[in-house]
């Protein structure tokens, strides 16, 4: 009975001994002080847990969690593009996200360097709210033989996105609604026929008009060039965007054209005014190019005995006695009467009321179908003149 059958029953018989010295004297059977510390080294060593795996490398852990943000941040990028386009593909009036879609549907990069960049032919759009058709020659217009037709008298109106008839209708342009007013009562003594052809071209400045009439709208032999002038055409020559979201992304240009509009709006970036001012400051390169390609022109047609009227397109921001670019209107008179060129000032013929009334949408001042109609009645009266070398057509 006085033997323990517990495992650690010996470790025990020794601790006494231990605390005992006459026990340790006089016991027999004791286990040596070796075996005791063997044994509760096996002991600790069957409670002890095995070797502890090493954590994941935090290297690892953070890679895991970048791309897990990069994904929610693409997923979230795409869903905000894919919204972008539905709502305004849906209503078509916001202005920078409508000309993305312009420059990226009709337009092509030109061979020739001096104009930059041209219609693609035979393409069509939904922009601003009407359908826009680009004929075989990139012009926004029907089609036009090369060879005049007898008896015709062919004019040939150079301009940018406002010729272009940016936001209205086709019919409703300047160019076609001047075209109708001549063949609806021909002046006497001229062709009984008149053709009028649109070759605006957004963003385009004079430099660009003229190297497009050098190269391709010359071949149509036309008996009238009007050259429509507007306050930014002084701008230099755009460069082409290079940028893949610029090119592609919606979100891009609608985030693009707020934070410009922040910027203008903390009077950070130049606002209309002084933005269209600064373009004529003295030595200011668009426009030193603007005047040379005017001189161009004049020489051309002159040499080719073609009438030239230079139109002066008012910025509707303001209209009437308040008009604030008439400086900038006077600049180009100068340079037109250095040339014997006879200038339209359509201002002149712009009915006093409230400039927005004027406006393709309340962000957008190029002309509507109203101011259209006054551009048509005025140059419709200057066309009907003697010409400016004071020939009959």
């Amino acid at each position: 009975m006085q033997e323990v059958a517990s495992d650690i029953g010996p470790m025990r018989s020794t601790e006494r001994a231990i605390g005992n010295p006459q026990a340790q004297a006089g016991a027999s059977g004791a286990v040596p002080l070796e075996k005791v510390r063997d044994a509760a080294s096996q002991e600790l060593t069957k409670r002890t847990p095995g070797p502890v795996r090493a954590p994941r490398s935090a290297g690892k852990l953070i890679l895991m969690r970048v791309l897990l943000l990069a994904l929610v941040v693409s997923l979230g990028l795409l869903g905000l593009e894919v919204m972008a386009r539905v709502i305004y593909n849906r209503n078509g009036m916001h202005f920078g996200i409508e000309m993305w879609k312009y420059a990226k549907t009709l337009k092509r990069p030109s061979t020739n360097p001096e104009m930059g960049h041209e219609h693609t032919p035979n393409r069509e759009a939904f922009l601003m709210g009407v359908p826009v058709k680009i004929n075989s020659a990139g012009l926004r217009d029907r089609e036009f033989g090369i060879s005049k037709p007898r008896d015709t008298f062919r004019v040939l109106v150079l301009g940018d996105s406002i010729t272009f008839g940016w936001g209205v209708q086709q019919e409703k342009t300047f160019a076609k609604l001047l075209e109708n007013k001549l063949n609806e009562k021909p002046p006497p003594g001229w062709p009984t026929h008149f053709e009028v052809i649109n070759a605006g071209v957004g963003n385009y400045n004079t430099a660009q008009e003229v190297a497009y009439f050098k190269e391709r709208g010359r071949l149509y032999r036309p008996d009238m060039v009007i050259l429509a002038f507007f306050i930014n055409d002084a701008e230099p020559t755009p460069r082409q965007e290079t940028s893949w979201l610029a090119q592609r992304s919606c979100l891009y240009v609608f985030v693009s054209s707020f934070w410009d509009e922040i910027l203008r709006l903390l009077h950070l970036r130049a606002n209309y005014r002084d933005y269209y001012r600064s373009l004529y400051q003295d030595g200011a390169p668009g426009w030193m190019a603007c005047q040379r390609a005017f001189t161009e022109l004049m020489a051309l047609c002159r040499g080719e005995h073609i009438d030239l009227r230079i139109a002066i397109i008012p910025e509707l921001h303001s209209i009437g006695a308040d008009y604030e670019f008439q400086d900038v209107s006077l600049l180009v008179q100068s340079v037109a009467k250095d040339g014997r060129v006879p200038v339209i000032d359509l201002l002149d013929g712009i009915s006093p009321g409230d400039p927005p009334s004027l406006w393709v949408s309340p962000g957008d001042a190029h002309p509507n179908a109203r101011a259209m109609e006054m551009f048509a009645t005025q140059l419709n009266e200057s066309v009907r003149t003697r010409t400016a070398g004071g020939d009959d057509p």
